[in-house]
């Protein structure tokens, strides 16, 4: 079959083996250049234990971090945001924790006080009362701020929980926690 000279299944075969190979070195290239370096250098990164990434429907790449309990979250969760801004990439990130459910009622207390603390500036306010119910409830806690988060560590015992509480909700970067008791997204 042709049209106006032209072997209409040699001219689509031709297409989807030139789509095909375009899209494999594309694959090829993103994977060389930009996941497995990427991935490197968050292994590196302060904090983190472990780092994985995988590409999620969007497009946009997902990192999957194990982080060390004795590092501060804000620390980390900085490092790794100026890596992926290095690499030019969007990223969502996912921090993996291991929050009992007695944290998650503690938090629970934490983030009310911290979203009133983004509305009004009175974060020494939320850190006096986050140490409070903290010390009451006998977790050790850290709490730390920045223009785009704040960054609550509660650990007892063998369970941890780390969250980043956005100060901009619908800001280009996300932290999302997985595992524990708890599967939560900030903002």
């Amino acid at each position: 079959m042709t049209y106006r000279g032209i072997y209409l299944p040699v001219a689509a075969l031709v297409f989807i083996l030139l789509l095909a190979s375009g899209l494999f070195g594309k694959n090829v290239y993103e994977q060389r250049r930009i996941v497995l370096p990427l991935q490197s250098e968050l292994q590196e990164a302060q904090g983190v234990q472990s780092a994985s990434l995988q590409r999620e429907a969007r497009g946009k790449l997902a990192v999957y971090l194990e982080l060390d309990p004795e590092t501060p979250l804000s620390i980390t969760l900085a490092e790794v945001r100026r890596i992926a801004d290095r690499f030019g990439t969007n990223i969502a990130v996912y921090v993996r924790d291991s929050a009992s459910p007695e944290l998650v009622r503690i938090f629970e207390r934490v983030q009310l006080a911290a979203e009133e603390a983004i509305m009004t500036g009175e974060f020494t306010l939320l850190e006096e009362r986050v140490q409070t119910w903290a010390a009451a409830a006998g977790v050790s806690c850290e709490l730390a701020v920045d223009r785009d988060f704040i960054y609550v560590s509660l650990i007892h015992g063998p369970s941890v929980l780390w969250r980043a509480i956005s100060r901009s909700p619908g800001g280009e970067a996300a932290v999302s926690v997985e595992g524990g008791a708890l599967a939560w997204r900030n903002g």
